[in-house]
This record gives structure tokens, sequence and C-alpha cells, in this order.
């Protein structure tokens, strides 16, 4: 991708808009900040020298001509010092996840109103205007069609750069009007070259775990760093260990209602992350005999005790199951994390036992 942009720009071919799409965590936003800081560099010799006043003001949000907007929650259920402070954390790491501890997010229509007028302006010191819409998928729809206008007819000195992980959210009439750059999940090597520019003193082989358990998504190994994912690894384990033996209703819920008080959404929605995790290595297995490529390469005993336990469980469906299960607990209309873990226990029970 950097390669085809560096061919463009040096023809003078550049789009006025990009969308870059793929997987969560595959470095769009952060390549969308160095866009910013090439077109701006005041050395403007298709490097980014990280020196310039252009390229440090850029690099931590802070270039008036350089706007990077991200879903964020309602005007009434926005406080400025937790803004303030999520917009300060993604400067310092391009990486990160902009969250605001589970609030519902989204870009409105005041927030493109106000880009559109601001495109109207000058420069004020800077060589290109970029617009980074970051997740753009969580546009509303008047938001996506304000933009739409922009699109159509762009100043001069514009450039626009949306991104996304669910390009299906996107409008057809938007995706026409951009220059579509399709990024592909890091490797394992590339997670950890740029980890390690944050965190140099982690061991390597707690590094090499945490990154195969974010499913090599940058952005979810960097939130792992600040958790104890192999004790909330464990915690899904035995929820599977203790659905696997029940024999009566009553013993479910035994298990269940403890975890439900004790985690919320989230960390419901990670125990059944690791889950899944532990039956796309089961079928890796039954179809690999390779174990390189484990995720929980640490446990491969366990998993082959497990394959011994349960030799005619279902796995394609246990992995179905799991992943309509973490899809459920992501829709903010389903109230009861209680309920979802339940049907799955049983639905799990059902396909190991067999």
């Amino acid at each position: 991708i950097q390669k085809k942009i560096l061919a463009s720009l040096k023809q003078d071919r550049l789009p006025h808009a990009f969308l870059f799409y793929g997987p969560q965590g595959s470095g769009k936003e952060a390549l969308a900040i160095n866009l910013a800081q090439l077109l701006n560099c005041e050395k403007n010799n298709f490097q980014i020298c990280n020196t310039c006043s252009q390229c440090s003001k850029i690099k931590v949000l802070q270039h008036p001509d350089v706007k990077f907007i991200f879903p964020t929650p309602a005007e009434s259920n926005l406080d400025e010092k937790e803004f303030l402070e999520v917009l300060k954390e993604k400067a310092q790491n391009p990486y990160a996840r902009t969250d605001f501890s589970g609030k519902n997010t989204f870009i409105g229509i005041d927030t493109i109103r106000d880009l559109k007028l601001e495109a109207r302006f000058k420069l004020y010191e800077g060589r290109k205007k970029i617009y980074i819409i970051s997740e753009a998928d969580n546009m509303r729809t008047e938001a996506a069609n304000a933009i739409l206008k922009l699109l159509e007819e762009p100043p001069a000195n514009l450039m626009l750069i949306l991104t996304t992980s669910n390009i299906y959210k996107i409008l057809p009439t938007i995706k026409s009007r951009c220059q579509l750059m399709r990024f592909k999940p890091m490797s394992e090597e590339q997670i950890q070259e740029i980890i390690l520019r944050y965190h140099s003193n982690l061991n390597q082989n707690k590094l090499k775990l945490i990154i195969r358990l974010s499913g090599f998504n940058i952005k979810t190994a960097f939130d792992f760093l600040d958790m104890d994912v192999l004790a909330l690894r464990e915690i899904s384990l035995e929820f599977l260990r203790k659905l696997a033996l029940i024999h009566r209703a009553q013993e479910l819920m035994e298990i269940i209602e403890p975890l439900s008080r004790q985690k919320g959404r989230n960390e419901s929605r990670l125990m059944l992350w690791f889950l899944l995790l532990w039956f796309q290595d089961i079928l890796h297995l039954k179809n690999n005999n390779d174990h390189n490529d484990l995720v929980n390469y640490d446990l491969k005993d366990s998993l082959e005790k497990f394959m011994d336990y349960a030799p005619n469980a279902d796995i394609e469906k246990i992995v179905l199951e799991i992943e309509n299960s973490i899809k459920d607990l992501d829709d903010v209309r389903n109230f009861n994390p209680l309920l979802i873990l339940t049907n799955l226990a049983i639905k799990l029970n059902q396909k190991i036992r067999v």
C-alpha cells in the first residue's frame, strides 16, 4: 500500500479521497496519519522526516490542517476530559483503540458539518488539508450523506481518508468516490516490532502469546498488555470444563450466575473469544499435525487431552455457536449476557457430549 501511494504521489496522481479497509487492528489509522505527514513534510522529498514542525504536529494530532475524526458518545454523554484523554492516547500511540468505556459511539451530522465548513478555509500552515475519518462505518445516515457531498465537490487543497473494518456498511456512493486500499492482517513479526517500540522491556515469549491471543489484531494486542490475559483465558477454560461435565440444569446455573455477576459485556465477550480460539485450535489439530500455528501453543497437551475426551464433538458447529454468541453480545439491544451464556452452555454441552 505504501508503495502504491508513493508511486501515485511521484506521478502527481493522488486521488482526493482514500478508503482504507480491512480487518480491525491492521494499521489503517496509523498509515493515514503517516500519509498526512508525508503530504505536509517540510522537506518534501517523498519521505517523513519526523523532525520538522509539520511532521511533529501531525504526529501528536495537533496540526490545524489535519483533522482526526472518530466515533464519540452523544454530546449529552460526552465528557470533555475523557475525550481529550482518548485523543491524547491516540496521539501517543496511533495503533491504540479509541475507547469510551462501553458507551455507544457514532459520528454525527454536526461533526461532518463542521468539517465541511472548515474545508472552505485556506490552509493555515501546511501544504495539504487532510481529514481522517476513522471507523467511517459508524457515521449516522445523515452524516454519511453529508460527507458524500464533500466527496463529490472537494476543494483542491483537501484529501479525505476514510477507514473502516466493515466495508459492507459503507454507502456504495461513498465507495465509488474513493480509491480503495485493502489492508491485510499484520504478521506476528510486524506486530511484535511495533509493540516493542512502545514497550521495549516485554518478555518475548509472553508477547508472542499475547499477539496470537489477540487474533493478530494490534489494537487488541495493546489492550491485552494492560490485562492479565492468561487469567482471563483460564476462566474461559474453566467454564468449558464445567459445562462439559454438567448433567442437570441447576449445575449449569451454578456455573454461569457467578460469572455474569462478576463480568460485564466486555469480559463475557473476551471469555467467549478465548473459547473460540481454543476450538479453532482443536479444528486445526484435527486437520493438521503442525503445532507451530496454534494460538494456544503453550497448552498443546491440554488441547490433545480434550480431543481424546470428546472425539465425536462437532467442532465446526461449536465454533459457529460461539461466533453467534459473540455477535449477540456485540448487539447493544441484547441486555442480558446471562441468557446468552446460558444458551451457549446448553448448546455446547450437547455438542461436546455426543
